[in-house]
């Protein structure tokens, strides 16, 4: 026994494809059946005026506990719905009827066709016929009508379309991510240049003449004693930092006492070449900045200014005292700041992911609870029959003589087999798009035969279901209905649901529905079948557009060629 999926999934293709050759066979065999109708379309009037309103009705006859959903929107056109009234509801036992009416019209004179209108009930499909209506001029006798200027334009608001509202929302998006990555790119380049400061040298020599600038005004309303606090404790900073950084690494926490002792232990050990008394003018800034600070004592007139200018000596000999840095040092330094310069890059580049990764996400966030999760999967991520049903339409003849249906792809002609005793008496034209296993099956077929017989409809619609089942389906509802085309021609509609095998795993099935349209004469048999899965909201749609498109032509054979 073989086992393998895809020779299940093979013979199920082989089958939808080709074993179809017997719903063409099996037209004259079988007995269909029928189902009451459950749902009616009428209008008040059949002959209108321009402008004027016409009232279409619907009747419903179902269970009180069924879920009955009737159309929405501009479903009439040509026709333009202007009102929807309430659904009028009576109740007889366990059974309800609906009304439910809708004020249309049509503003350019001529002949229109209101098209199927679509009902569901428990989710369960129903179509109304189509409706011919015409719409006659208003006939003016100028010579009584009295005559008025010419009325100024008044603007109107348009609607802004689906396409402006989603590129404004990624206009919003992406001003979002540019503030940010904006932001993000301006603090690392203001990192960068604080981490490009001037050298310890040059930086404390900087800073020491800046210090005069900033303490050389007196200040009005604060103590003295305040400011040369404040001078003083920023004037041994500036000569700690330096040693900090050039000498012991420890010179900002040690405190004065400590911080000279280890600059005479370094000088004894040879490490620096300073003077003792270098060490010694250093000890008593120290010292006198210790007594502002704590004591609260000032020093003498001009005291301050001198220490500026000893302190900058002090930072310039040790400046010389300190030995050169060796080619290993400058060349370890080099690596730290490349080293350092990489790791603020990719610092850079991750926090621009996360960033705006947070963004999209957040803003996904907000479109899927203002718009629903649905909506963003299928106008972003996508939807196969959404693509489908929005894209470019095509509308072509097949067959002959020609059916005539607009369709969202091109339909393939398919060779049926025919077995050698039927070449002689028909000719098949089979033309198709997807399979049953696919989400969305669509097949138009054009079958003649030798004579004036027309074949049998219910008995064609039989074959039909019989084929549905040698494909996979199971469980099928069928339902039937007298049917007629917009341009007169009668059929017969075949309608319904069962459960369709799955495209990838043959043993899974799930719930589908199906319509078919059925028309004959002498000597000819057409079909238009259209098939889909319930899950899909958008098939629906597409279906009920290529069965309300269907047209024939009215040329006919007497014979087969």
């Amino acid at each position: 026994m073989n086992n393998n999926p895809n020779t299940s999934l093979n013979s199920i293709n082989i089958i939808a494809c080709n074993k179809i050759i017997l719903f063409w066979i099996l037209i004259f065999f079988g007995i269909g059946s029928s189902h009451a109708q459950q749902v009616k379309g009428t209008i008040d009037s059949t002959s209108i005026r321009i402008g004027a309103q016409i009232t279409y009705e619907f009747q419903v006859e179902a269970d009180a506990k069924d879920l009955v959903i009737f159309p929405e929107g501009q479903t009439f056109s040509p026709l333009e719905m202007i009102e929807s009234y309430k659904v009028d509801t009576s109740f007889t036992g366990a059974k309800m009827s609906l009304i439910k009416r809708y004020g249309l019209t049509q503003f350019d004179s001529g002949s229109y066709t209101i098209p199927r209108q679509l009902v569901t009930i428990n989710q369960q499909p129903f179509y109304t016929d189509s409706i011919a209506i015409e719409v006659n001029n208003v006939q003016v006798d100028t010579t009584k009508q009295g005559l008025y200027d010419i009325k100024d334009i008044v603007e109107v608001d348009h609607a802004t379309s689906k396409v402006w509202e989603y590129l404004l929302y990624f206009l919003i998006i992406a001003l979002l991510i540019g503030v940010f990555l904006f932001f993000i790119i301006h603090r690392s380049r203001k990192k960068a240049e604080a981490e490009r400061k001037l050298p310890p040298f040059e930086q404390a020599l900087f800073s020491l003449r800046k210090l005069d600038e900033e303490y050389k005004e007196p200040t009005r309303g604060i103590d003295q004693q305040e400011v040369t606090k404040a001078y003083y404790s920023k004037l041994t900073e500036i000569i700690r930092r330096y040693l900090d950084e050039e000498v012991y690494n420890r010179s900002m926490e040690s405190t004065s006492a400590e911080l000279i002792d280890k600059l005479l232990q370094e000088k004894q050990l040879g490490k620096i070449d300073l003077s003792k008394e270098t060490i010694l003018k250093l000890d008593q800034i120290l010292k006198r900045a210790d007594l502002s600070k704590f004591a609260r004592m000032s020093p003498g007139s001009g005291q301050t200014e001198a220490d500026r200018i000893v302190a900058e000596e002090i930072v310039k000999e040790t400046k010389e005292a300190i030995p050169a840095p060796t080619e290993e040092e400058l060349m370890r330094d080099a690596a730290y700041r490349e080293a350092l310069a990489k790791r603020r890059k990719r610092r850079l580049i991750i926090s621009s992911i996360v960033g705006v990764f947070t963004i999209l996400v957040l803003a996904t966030g907000i479109l899927v609870a203002v718009k629903g999760f649905d909506f963003v999967k299928d106008n972003f991520i996508g939807h196969p029959s959404k693509d489908l049903l929005e894209g470019d339409w095509v509308r072509s003849e097949y067959g002959y003589p020609p059916v005539i249906v607009s369709t969202p792809r091109i339909l393939e002609r398919n060779e049926i087999p025919i077995p050698d005793s039927l070449r002689t008496q028909m000719d098949m034209s089979t033309f198709t798009y997807g399979s049953l296993i696919d989400q969305f099956y669509i097949v138009v077929n054009n079958t003649r035969y030798g004579g004036d017989q027309e074949a049998d409809l219910e008995k064609a619609t039989q074959g039909f279901i019989s084929t549905l089942e040698a494909s996979g389906a199971k469980n099928l509802i069928v339902k039937t209905e007298e049917y007629t085309t917009p341009e007169g021609t009668k059929g017969l509609r075949v309608f319904g649901s069962g459960a369709f095998p799955d495209a990838l795993n043959n043993k899974k099935f799930s719930p589908g529905s199906y319509e078919m349209l059925l028309f004959t004469a002498p000597g000819v048999l057409q079909q238009v079948l259209v098939a889909w899965r319930d899950d899909d909201k958008y098939a629906i749609d597409m279906a009920a557009r290529i069965i309300n498109s269907v047209e024939l032509q009215k040329t006919v054979p007497t014979d087969v060629k």
